[in-house]
């Protein structure tokens, strides 16, 4: 190669014609090449190369290489290349480098750097194609493999579903993200949505994204593998808000059990001693019971304590705790309540259930007999109560006691 601007000659001949790379060769490789002087001048650059940096051959031959790298990145690629011209014996070497398009768009370019010699002295040959796309591709599955990993371990939900947004966000050409929970409030979201695309991530869940342009199958394929991510994780997220749920729940009747009621007795103990006010316990106990599920077996009994449940709920005031403790009998704990609210909320109770249960075509009707406590101490109000719907009970059910206590 002679060093001019001459595209279509060769270089001068040499003893040895494997220290000689023809203008030919190099135009024939599959990758774009730049050939530059010990001094950084560029003496020739093939089609490819061309191609890449969106300059012709006439614009960039003469004149220095750094015009073809990243501003940040020329003062120390032009002193490994002097450094390099320097050497004695340069090694062969492929590395990583930051170019700059004609538009000033940046690329990473994979190179491969070596010497040659020629008639007209050494040159350097960087031989290299751009690998932007590649790299990309690489962050993205590296940023979905953390994202995995952490979802695994036990990360927030939320979390998960910003860093679900912001790796979209960050590494695709989309417009908008949003995660999307089935009662349609955004658990995470950045952009417009509009006309997104949607998948599913779990039951009624979605992952929105609104893409820019057409994505390529590998893009969609991050896309999809994030929302499985998603999904594992809202997934866990429910299993465990459940665990949660059931482990203070009766599963019969979705109320309290004993140990969320033990839980609300500790805080309207602390209550009433911080607010110097009553507080009210409901022992709530069924008539005659056992004869309905004798009669007409178990799950019908069932079927009129769910129903007796959710009228006990919807006769009590929306912060009252209400609990099942055993078969047929139920508890309420009532914040800030005297003697004659107490009298209100159980003739409520009573006309809540006092309509019959319509069951199969079949009615049962059901009474109870409640026994109310007043004062300040509600463990000692709970067995007041209890003691009281039994007296109740005994003089014929159907009825309300109350006692006060202190």
């Amino acid at each position: 190669m002679d060093g001019s601007a001459d595209r279509t000659g060769k270089t001068g001949g040499t003893d040895d014609p494997l220290l000689v790379a023809p203008a030919a060769i190099l135009e024939g490789l599959p990758d774009a090449v730049v050939a530059m002087a010990p001094d950084g001048r560029i003496v020739f650059i093939n089609t490819l190369a061309e191609e890449l940096f969106g300059y012709t051959s006439e614009e960039l031959v003469g004149r220095s290489v750094r015009m073809l790298w990243a501003e940040r990145v020329q003062e120390r690629y032009m002193r490994n290349l002097l450094l390099y011209f320097a050497t004695e014996h340069p090694l062969r070497f492929t590395a990583e480098a930051w170019g700059v398009r004609r538009d000033g768009t940046e690329f990473i370019g994979e190179m491969s750097w070596g010497i040659v010699h020629t008639e007209v002295g050494p040159l350097l040959l960087a031989i290299g194609r751009d690998i932007s796309d590649r790299r990309a591709a690489e962050e993205r599955v590296r940023a979905l493999a953390a994202m995995g990993e952490r979802a695994l371990a036990g990360a927030a939900p939320g979390e998960l579903a910003d860093e679900a947004v912001q790796l979209i966000r960050d590494r695709l050409p989309v417009g908008g993200v949003e995660v999307r929970r089935d009662d349609g409030t955004a658990l995470a979201g950045a952009g417009d949505v509009t006309d997104a695309i949607e998948l599913p991530i779990g039951t009624g869940d979605v992952l929105l994204v609104a893409p820019s342009r057409d994505l390529t199958a590998e893009e969609m394929s991050i896309v999809r593998a994030v929302a499985n991510t998603l999904a594992v994780a809202l997934a866990r997220l429910r299993d465990e808000a459940k665990m949660r749920h059931d482990a203070v729940h009766d599963p019969l009747t979705g109320l309290a059990n004993r140990t969320l009621l033990r839980d609300r007795l500790q805080q309207a103990q602390a209550r009433a001693v911080r607010e110097d006010a009553d507080t009210g316990v409901l022992f709530v106990d069924l008539d005659d019971f056992k004869q309905v599920n004798d009669a007409y077996g178990h799950a019908t009994g069932d079927a009129v304590l769910v129903e007796f449940a959710a009228r006990l709920r919807g006769a009590v005031r929306p912060a009252d705790t209400v609990a099942r403790v055993g078969g047929d009998e139920f508890v309420v704990v009532c914040d800030h309540l005297d003697d004659a609210a107490a009298g209100a909320l159980a003739e409520r109770i009573r006309e809540a259930i006092r309509p019959p249960v319509v069951l199969d075509g079949g009615e049962y009707v059901i009474s109870a007999s409640i026994g109310i406590a007043v004062g300040r101490d509600p463990y000692a109000l709970l067995a007041d109560a209890d003691a009281a719907a039994y007296r109740a009970k005994g003089a014929g059910g159907g009825r309300v006691e109350v006692v006060r206590r202190g």
